[in-house]
Formats: C-alpha cells, sequence, structure tokens
C-alpha cells in the first residue's frame, strides 16, 4: 500500500515509521545533549495508533509520545525543547501525525522563547514552503508563528522576494495571511 502527497508516493511503512534520528531514545539522547531540564522520557505508550501489521509499530508509539512530551516541555520554555520543536518543523518530515504535532509544535512555540537563530531559521523555513507551494495543513499555524517572530524588515523583503518570484497576487495572498495571523 502506497499514501500519496502531493504526487510524491510514500510507502505506508514509511508513512508510518520513524523519521531518521527521531526515534524515541535517539530524541531523548539529544535533548539531554542540548542541557533540557524537562524530562521528555516517560512510561511507554501502547495506546492504538499505527496498523499492528506494521514492523516498527512500537517504535513509532514511543516516538509519537516523545514528541508528546517535547511539546509539553514547550509549555515550560526548555530551551531544549524548543530547539527539538524547531529542528523537527524543519525536517518537513511526512507521515502519519507529523502534521498533527508540527501543528502542536508551532502553537507552543509561539510562546516559547526563541533564540534569534531559532527565529530566522523558522522565517527562512516558512519562506521557503511559500516558495515551494507547500500549504501542508499545518501551514496556518506556521503563519501565526512567523507572524509573532517577524520582523518588520523581514516582512518586507519575503513580501518583494515572494513577489519577484511567484507574482503580485502570492504576495498580496501572503501578506492578507500575515494580518489574519496578527489578530489571532
Amino acid at each position: 500500500m502506497v499514501w500519496m502527497h502531493r504526487g510524491k508516493a510514500i510507502p505506508l511503512e514509511i508513512y508510518h515509521g520513524v523519521p531518521k534520528g527521531w526515534n524515541a531514545a535517539e530524541t531523548i539522547a539529544e535533548h539531554q545533549s542540548l542541557g533540557g531540564t524537562c524530562p521528555i522520557g516517560g512510561p511507554n505508550a501502547n495506546e492504538p495508533g499505527a496498523p499492528a501489521w506494521l514492523p516498527e509499530r512500537d517504535a513509532w508509539l514511543q516516538y509519537r509520545a516523545t514528541l508528546y512530551r517535547v511539546a509539553d516541555g514547550l509549555k515550560e520554555d526548555d530551551l531544549a525543547c524548543v530547539e527539538l520543536a524547531v529542528r523537527y518543523i524543519e525536517l518537513r518530515y511526512i507521515g502519519s501525525y507529523s502534521g498533527f504535532i508540527r501543528s502542536l509544535l508551532s502553537r507552543r512555540l509561539k510562546h516559547a522563547t526563541l533564540s534569534a537563530a531559532q527565529r530566522q531559521r523558522l522565517h527562512e523555513h516558512f519562506l521557503q514552503l511559500v516558495l515551494d507551494g507547500e500549504r501542508t495543513e499545518e501551514f496556518r499555524h506556521y503563519l501565526a508563528l512567523w507572524r509573532r517572530i517577524l520582523t518588520a524588515d523581514q516582512r518586507l523583503e519575503t513580501l518583494q522576494k515572494v513577489s519577484a518570484t511567484l507574482g503580485a497576487a502570492a504576495s498580496e495572498w501572503l501578506d492578507e495571511r500575515f494580518q489574519h495571523a496578527a489578530k489571532r
């Protein structure tokens, strides 16, 4: 069986798999190496989620539970969780629950402390998504976060770049979304 994303085939074992470097143990180890203070390990997840026939079912459940704990760490402004959240958003992984996880992380990042470098990385990532025509479901949450971290100069540069690359209508569309996101 195959799942499709923007015309690209994604086999179900990949779609319901764990992205490289993001299994629970790797994520917890990276959190510790970044000096994380909020515990993101916990009891094994055992609820239904991935089909029982998938070979990585347990690993997938632990990966998802760990990322939910990273999102919980954002509420406590754990700087290691902030970095992991930024990295996961940048990953652009398309898999089961990945959009829900990115939405959650982006909503929580709006209230977290981001470094100037992290704000810049997210800005560049969101701009590239626009230029690439990527509008996954979580993009509306990205817009709200982007609007919050965007400087006036970056906004002007972004709208100019989008206009030059995609046309005035695309730039106007994005400007309207920035304004809408500001009202939320």
